[in-house]
């Protein structure tokens, strides 16, 4: 209440004053003075609006000098070197400071004069040789026309800083950096570190260097130096660990990947080649971990895949599902989540699903083979058996020597019990392309089963890999059902308990063994 009181006390008077007349030559300048402060407030701001309100304060004073010279630099920034001529001449208005000479060496330089350049540049440190900025330019200057100059420039100046010796140093090395001259850039980034130790950027340009040349231990033993003087940083932690990952010291690298992450938890380095080491030790829950923690994993694509993948081998087929149906939505222009969805889809009976996406897939990718073939499978689970063999005969157009195309062909006539002949001849072409692989092998053994050579069935299944059979069920409920009709019951009887928890057909045969053995015909 106070406060309000105390204004309208204070403003009350001027509400019953007499307006303040202001001249048209006060009015001009006004404007003029906010248009020019408009402007520095747009380039504090990082707006290009800047050089239009220095047009409008420009277009009132027209004889300007220091309006020309920033019209100027918006003309070079712009890289309207036309329009930059016409505010040029603001070097002939009078006496020109540091700072004129080397705005105006920059626009001689852009205009391709060196030689020119490089005169106002002289000039300006002439006037001002502790200017840091202009002694900047001019060296970038001279780093284009002559290294050694430049360098030789660099160094004539250094005692004019003393504490900044280490810095000239450092320039002086990233000149001949940038012309490849690495023995030179050597020797200046170990001047730097002889004047202060503490100071990180050589360090670092000495070791980018030895990495590109693949001097790896060289390239560690610079990082490490540096560490030693407390320098800490997430970037320098994993960029180590990638080294010794190269060098095969896992140890060491998964040492400094986990003090990247300390420092950084979200540093996509570390928290890829963590994920890759902890896989590497069966630790896919810490694996899941770290990979989420990336930076970039809301945008990877990759690394969702990875995810799901790691799920799947804990067992955690719920939790896979459920990323790869997140990815499936997130990323739907990307087709390889979506083929590794809809396999997921398959492997948990869900074809209906399945065939929907790998339809949706085969829309915008209708030569992804895999797809197409995947598609099969879901049709053949669900009884479509015409669609199936209609895209199965797309992806053998596509590519004649796809085996597993061939198999599932056969496979699926000789399940149905129908052209048995013809899916011999399937399955023998997708053999002849693949001899050694044991599912189509179990094909063409459960294909003489149904035609009742059992002991040719047998004599397959007893070259077969045994560890195959162990780890497949339904492979395991045919060679039980192999040796069941060939009166060998007790063989039968093992290998089709073996399959009994996941094969329905199995339970059925294994009662009918019980049942025989209870009545004695066994």
């Amino acid at each position: 209440m106070k406060k309000l009181f105390f204004l309208f006390f204070f403003s009350a008077p001027l509400l019953f004053a007499a307006p303040l007349k202001i001249s048209p030559q006060g009015q001009a300048e006004a404007q003029l003075y906010l248009d020019f402060l408009q402007g520095v407030i747009a380039e504090e701001q990082g707006s290009d609006l800047s050089c239009q309100h220095f047009q409008n304060a420009f277009a009132k004073a027209p004889q300007s000098k220091y309006l020309k010279q920033l019209l100027l630099i918006c003309a070079i920034s712009q890289k309207n070197m036309q329009e930059a001529d016409q505010y040029a001449d603001y070097i002939s208005m009078g006496e020109n400071d540091a700072k004129d000479l080397a705005v105006y060496g920059f626009y001689k330089w852009r205009k391709g004069e060196i030689a020119e350049a490089q005169k106002y540049y002289e000039l300006a440190l002439a006037k001002n040789p502790e200017d840091l900025s202009i002694l900047y330019q001019y060296i970038l200057l001279l780093s284009f026309i002559d290294v050694e100059k430049a360098a030789q420039k660099l160094e004539e100046r250094k005692d004019n800083y003393p504490g900044l010796k280490h810095v000239i140093y450092y320039e002086i090395g990233n000149i001949y950096y940038a012309k490849k001259q690495y023995a030179k850039a050597l020797e200046y980034y170990r001047k730097s570190t002889q004047q202060n130790p503490d100071y990180a950027p050589p360090y670092l340009a000495r070791a980018e260097i030895y990495e590109h040349s693949s001097q790896f231990f060289l390239m560690l033993r610079e990082l490490e130096e540096l560490e030693k003087t407390g320098y800490q940083e997430a970037s320098m932690f994993s960029r180590m660990g990638s080294v010794f990952i190269i060098v095969q010291d896992t140890e060491k690298a998964k040492y400094y990947f986990q003090k990247a992450k300390a420092l950084n938890k979200s540093d996509i380095p570390a928290g890829y080649f963590l994920a890759v080491l902890a896989e590497e030790t069966g630790d896919f829950a810490s694996a899941i971990t770290y990979l989420q923690e990336t930076a970039d994993y809301e945008q990877d694509a990759g690394k969702w895949l990875q995810v799901s993948f790691y799920q799947e081998q804990l067992k955690d087929e719920k939790a896979a599902l459920q990323t790869l149906k997140t990815a499936y939505k997130k990323f739907e222009d990307n087709v390889e989540i979506a083929y590794f969805y809809a396999l997921l889809l398959q492997q948990l009976e869900q074809d209906k699903k399945a065939v929907k996406v790998l339809k949706k897939v085969l829309q915008t990718s209708p030569n992804y083979e895999h797809a197409r073939l995947a598609l099969a499978f879901s049709l053949e689970s669900l009884g479509k058996y015409a669609e199936m063999e209609q895209e199965l005969q797309a992806v053998l157009a596509q590519n004649p020597k796809n085996a597993a195309a061939y198999n599932l062909w056969g496979y699926s006539l000789t399940l149905r019990g129908v052209e048995l002949d013809k899916a011999q001849e399937l399955i023998t072409q997708a053999l002849a392309l693949s001899p050694q692989d044991n599912a189509f092998i179990d094909s063409l053994a459960w294909l003489y089963y149904q035609k009742k050579d059992y002991q040719a069935a047998l004599d397959l299944y007893k070259n077969m890999d045994p560890q195959f059979i162990e780890n497949n069920a339904e492979v395991a409920y045919h060679l039980g059902a192999t040796y069941y009709k060939l009166h060998q019951w007790e063989k039968a009887k093992s290998y089709l308990e073996q399959a009994a928890s996941e094969q329905k057909p199995a339970r059925k045969l294994l009662k009918k063994i019980h049942k025989q053995a209870l009545q004695g015909k066994n």
